[in-house]
């Protein structure tokens, strides 16, 4: 190029073109490149608020960790060296567990580690009491079609005991049990949610951690390669879950299968039948904390704590404490300060702030008189066993301190363990279901199913909003386009006119669009037309934004006539409209087309506005409202950019048309 140019002579169109496809495909890729970094920009803060909230964290419940594998003879107990094994308790340590059985702390001194417990010395029996075997396995049904009726109906406990696999669903007894056995060796229950929620479309689920097992859908069972294909966490089913199902993956030994049926479901198939233990030895989590007969303040092991927990037991050796609050039987109006309550002991708390019996308030029976008068309304409350007082520290009061050798333990509690969306800013960025600025790829892989989401015959197709938002935005060009021009003539043919219209011409640019279509939606309604079918409305709004620049480019053009042309013209005896064609016209027309492409860019901006607000469900306007209200955010990035490619190609056919229209402007 540089040695055409030392020649006096211009580089060949297909080097030109080549260069200018070269130019555009860098600074498409440089911007493809950027999206990755302000996709991170944007959503790791999303991904922190989410790892901080604890409402999004994995809920895990502490409970009695029963004996892994049931004794040959229960009844026989454990001498003195044994090593008992407990299910789940490896976390927990010798001085901060207690073995019981049932209910009752059990007299026994020994090391725990590892989940392991080694006696110091001989435990007497029993060490667990079988109950009934589980029924099953119950019969299936061999597809994997998936059911819609809600779980805990009559037609869902059908469905639980005709659509599980073989070997893998068992219905438990009916009285109450503590621990299921299968071939001795304990289950252990595990069941995750899907991070995605079932709307009656999707078959694809992804599971936080799950990589392997059945996936369960309301009280339904699904075997791999029956009725869905995994791929790592990621599962796809035969056919759509209903909407709202809860769709679960097995990630234990076993989990429950629908609790109105009473039914569970093996992760592996098994002939035999579970066996239920209705007692057995079990470790349990003993509070933190100083049991000297003085102190009342406790830690659970695990925190934060779920606050409004049914299923929190807390236990003072045998027997349970009550988590219920009192209210006084008088209203708290700022000047009083006796209260009666229905116990004669117990925490005092004025807005959850604990109060001190001697400093704070006196007590006589279930009178409380405080020493300061509460804020009026202030919530006054009485816990006669606990109070848990700090629920991110998993800190509780006990209304009395426990004898010195006392064991208080936790029987259950809920506390939320991590973060669902997995253990770093960077994993929770990638769970996200919904990304701000979604990668590239993601947009990509996006692109096939959404183009052929619907038939080219629905009027919800892509392709057909598209081709139905171009009819629109042509006809707001071609209207604004012949109404700019006119307007330039007579501007420039008529001075007086122009100073007098002109203003008016500008002033109408100042009328905020969306405030401007409404009215003319209802003067349309008015007038018998049918806006939400209508391309008169997308026509309107677009000419209206489109007229004003290819007016003023349009006088820009005329006015730009060599002086000394409009002499020789003069000369020659031409008449006005033989100057406007010869001379005026041809100078007009860089800046016509100019103006042309950027009334169509601002028609297309119109149309979009005017399809949204008329509702019309057949352009693109009103599908990028529906995919921003569903949150299918990269599916609102492929209709911007289906969006812009239009614009594009309405501005690349003006070009066009200036090339066939003047053909002298190709130099």
């Amino acid at each position: 190029m540089a040695r055409a140019a030392a020649d006096g002579t211009r580089a060949p169109a297909w080097r030109r073109a080549l260069s200018g496809w070269v130019a555009i495909a860098v600074v498409l890729a440089v911007l493809v490149a950027l999206m990755y970094p302000v996709a991170l920009l944007l959503g790791l803060p999303l991904a922190r608020t989410r790892m901080d909230n604890v409402a999004n964290w994995v809920r895990a419940t502490s409970t009695p960790k029963p004996l892994a594998a049931a004794p040959a003879d229960p009844e026989a107990g454990a001498p003195a060296g044994a090593e008992l094994r407990f299910g789940g308790a490896e976390s927990l340590s010798t001085g901060r567990s207690v073995l019981v059985y049932g209910d009752r702390p059990v007299d026994a001194t020994y090391d725990l580690e590892d989940g392991a417990a080694r006696l110091r010395d001989a435990l007497a029996g029993p060490l667990l009491e079988w109950g009934e075997a589980l029924t099953g396995p119950l019969d299936t049904r061999p597809s994997g079609d998936v059911d819609a009726s809600p779980p805990g109906s009559p037609a869902a406990a059908g469905a639980a005991a005709s659509n599980g696999a073989a070997g893998h669903v068992f219905a438990l007894p009916a009285s109450a049990w503590e621990a299921l056995y299968l071939g001795g060796r304990l289950l252990v229950a595990g069941a995750e949610e899907a991070s995605e929620r079932a709307d009656g479309v999707l078959t694809a689920f992804t599971f936080p951690e799950a990589e392997a097992g059945p996936v369960l859908v309301n009280g339904q069972l699904l075997l791999e390669g029956e009725g869905f294909e995994a791929d790592g966490r990621r599962v796809e089913l035969r056919s759509p879950a209903p909407f709202n199902a809860r769709v679960r993956r097995v990630s234990g030994d076993y989990a429950v299968l629908d609790a109105a049926a009473g039914t569970i479901a093996l992760a592996e198939a098994s002939a035999e039948a579970p066996r239920a233990a209705t007692a057995t030895l079990a470790a349990v989590e003993r509070l933190v904390g100083e049991v000297d007969g003085v102190n009342r303040v406790f830690h659970l092991q695990h925190a934060p704590l779920v606050e409004s927990d049914p299923d929190r037991r807390i236990m003072l050796e045998d027997v349970e404490l009550s988590p219920a609050a009192e209210r006084p039987a008088e209203r708290v109006d700022g000047e009083r300060k006796a209260f009666t309550f229905t116990g004669d002991r117990g925490v005092v708390t004025v807005n959850g702030v604990e109060a001190l019996e001697g400093r704070d308030f006196g007590r006589a029976g279930p009178v409380v008189t405080f020493t300061v008068a509460p804020p009026r309304n202030a919530a006054l409350r009485q816990y006669p066993d606990y109070v848990v007082n700090d629920p991110a520290m998993g800190v509780i009061t006990l209304a009395k301190a426990p004898a010195p050798g006392s064991r208080v333990w936790a029987a259950a509690y809920t506390y939320y363990d991590h973060p669902a969306c997995g253990s770093s800013e960077i994993e929770c960025f990638l769970s996200m279901p919904q990304h701000p600025m979604p990668f590239p790829h993601w947009i990509a892989r996006r692109i096939p199913a959404f183009l052929t989401n619907y038939p080219l015959s629905d009027s919800r197709n892509v392709v057909r909003a598209t081709l139905y938002t171009a009819g629109g935005t042509l006809t707001a060009l071609a209207l604004g386009g012949l109404l700019g021009v006119l307007l330039a003539i007579v501007f420039v043919a008529i001075r007086p006119l122009e100073r007098a219209l002109l203003p008016w011409v500008i002033a109408s640019q100042t009328v905020p669009i969306i405030a401007l279509v409404p009215v003319l939606l209802l003067l349309l309604g008015n007038a018998g037309v049918t806006v939400q079918t209508s391309l008169v409305p997308a026509a309107l709004i677009g000419a209206y934004i489109a007229f004003f620049p290819v007016t003023v480019g349009t006088v820009t053009g005329l006015r730009s006539v060599d002086p000394l042309s409009l002499d020789l013209m003069k000369s020659y005896a031409s008449s006005p409209l033989q100057v406007f064609w010869k001379v005026r016209f041809p100078a007009a027309v860089p800046y016509l087309f100019v103006s042309l492409k950027l009334g169509a860019a601002a028609a297309l901006v119109g149309a979009l506005v005017a399809e949204t607000e008329s509702n019309n469900r057949l352009g693109l306007g009103y599908a990028i409202v529906g995919q921003v209200q569903a949150g299918n955010v990269s599916d609102v990035w492929i209709l911007l950019l289906i969006s812009a490619a239009l614009g594009i190609g309405l501005v690349a056919l003006v070009g066009l048309l200036q090339r066939f229209t003047a053909p002298w402007e190709r130099r």
